[in-house]
């Protein structure tokens, strides 16, 4: 049998002609993977849908939300916001560990304070419950009570609500509180944050101010 010679001028050229079409696609799949994630964030952009009333724009911002989009975020929000009318950083302090708890608030609340704390402000149980919003009876009936859910050793809700005379959504994040040992709800501790939007041109939603109960 016959060994071939890896040391043949042809061999020797085909095995350059590869290495050099591999350097050639380093680019080249660079590239392909800008496209790649061009086209993921098209994609996230087109999640969002044209607002032609609140009820869109109020889907755009649960989106933004539970996508964690702070870009889009910003766009609920008149900054600076004024923080000793609006209560939210009282809200987000509420949901930073007790040891690393702000001691003196800001007098405002800037997009750059959004980028630091949007899960603090909107924590979790604001998500989980604004997701369970059934949206077309909350715009025909300007109110919606989701049902409750587990959360820790509570149960969680959100209870919506929209005033026309007013223009004014409000979601309220409803905590029940501790369980006693029988199963049954403490009502004594039950709490809830309450979120207020104005609603301008009947279409954007603007943060107004966070107010708390319980």
């Amino acid at each position: 049998m016959k060994f071939m010679n890896y040391k043949s001028p042809l061999l020797s050229l085909c095995v350059l002609i590869v290495l050099n079409s591999c350097v050639q696609n380093k680019p080249e799949a660079k590239e392909a993977d800008k496209i790649s994630e061009n086209k993921l964030k098209v994609a996230a952009k087109q999640s969002y849908a044209t607002v032609n009333n609140w009820l869109d724009d109020f889907k755009n911002f649960r989106t933004s939300v539970y996508q964690k989009d702070v870009e889009k975020m910003k766009a609920y929000f008149n900054f600076p916001v004024v923080a000793d009318t609006t209560q939210i950083w009282v809200a987000v302090n509420d949901n930073i560990d007790e040891t690393k708890r702000l001691q003196n608030y800001p007098a405002t609340f800037t997009g750059k304070d959004l980028d630091k704390y949007h899960d603090k402000l909107f924590n979790e149980a604001f998500v989980k419950t604004i997701l369970k919003l059934k949206t077309q009876q909350l715009y025909q009936n300007g109110e919606y009570a989701t049902p409750s859910i587990k959360y820790g050793d509570q149960k969680i809700c959100m209870i919506a609500n929209y005033d026309k005379p007013t223009a004014t959504l409000q979601l309220s994040v409803t905590y029940s509180g501790s369980t006693a040992e029988d199963g049954d709800d403490v009502s004594e501790s039950e709490s809830a944050t309450v979120y207020f939007f104005k609603v301008t041109d009947e279409k954007y939603l603007k943060f107004d101010k966070i107010l708390f109960a319980g």
